[in-house]
């Protein structure tokens, strides 16, 4: 006879969320500024989005690294005398 139907199949993995594009500009009276930067290679209108360290856009994988601030380096003729 006739087979049983399956169910439809449950969705793995995580439920992808909309922007909020509310986040990423402030308006202060009659002027808008934006609060994130806009990825060179794609211009005004696409962001580079803020990780830890760097900064991606995530239309054409543009990253820029941050720079690391210098360390005050230890002499080693302070070492020496201790």
């Amino acid at each position: 006879m006739a087979e049983e139907k399956k169910g439809k199949r449950q969705r793995t993995g995580r439920k992808h969320s909309n922007i909020d594009v509310y986040k990423m500009y402030e308006v202060s009276g009659n002027t808008v500024t934006r609060k994130r930067k806009p990825c060179p290679r794609c211009g005004p209108g696409t962001f580079l989005s803020e990780h830890k360290g760097r900064s991606y856009c995530g239309k054409c994988a543009y990253t820029i690294f941050d720079k690391k601030e210098a360390k005050p380096e230890e002499t080693k003729e302070e070492e020496n005398t201790q």
